[in-house]
């Protein structure tokens, strides 16, 4: 459904002999029809949160929160690098699977959709997930919530510009 809309209106403002306005306005009833809703786009996009928070939480604990498993996970092969690395990296490595799971279960049109505010998506998603690590864990303070929440930030919007083959694979065949 790619530009659609722009079609159809310079369709519609064609000086051609026009159609008449019942044609013109079943066809825009249809393209409404056809159009993603931002609502049921958001809902993708919070579903796919949550499974990969799910997923994640299970390998690396974000601020002491951990699902299942006990020891340190990922986390131990991260701070050998740095603590600075690992805060960073972290939410890079939390966002970034959000964003993949959504690019593999939301239609092209929905994932179109949260394409044109993803700044916007990204960083709501990075805040409230850093809100609920700070109501549950006491760990996080200004400088660590502020290194997550840039990793997480980066690493979203690093991830919505790969163009890989195997994830349009999988879109196409999974919506099929």
């Amino acid at each position: 459904m790619k530009d659609i809309k722009k079609d159809f209106e310079s369709f519609a403002s064609d000086p051609s002999p026009k159609a008449s306005a019942a044609v013109l306005n079943r066809i825009q009833t249809q393209l409404e029809k056809e159009l993603p809703s931002p609502w049921k786009a958001a809902r993708g996009l919070g579903l796919a949160h949550l499974g990969s928070s799910f997923l994640t939480l299970m390998a690396c604990s974000q601020f002491g929160v951990r699902l299942f498993f006990d020891g340190e996970g990922l986390m131990h092969y991260f701070m050998k690098i740095s603590p600075t690395f690992c805060m960073s990296f972290c939410g890079a490595l939390y966002l970034a699977t959000t964003v993949l799971l959504a690019r593999l279960f939301l239609t092209h049109d929905e994932w179109n959709l949260i394409l044109r505010s993803r700044g916007l998506s990204i960083a709501s998603l990075a805040l409230i997930s850093l809100g609920g690590f700070s109501l549950v864990s006491h760990e996080v303070n200004f400088e660590t919530g502020l290194l997550w929440f840039f990793g997480a930030a980066l690493g979203g919007e690093l991830v919505t510009y790969v163009k890989s083959p195997h994830l349009w694979f999988s879109h196409t065949s999974l919506r099929k």
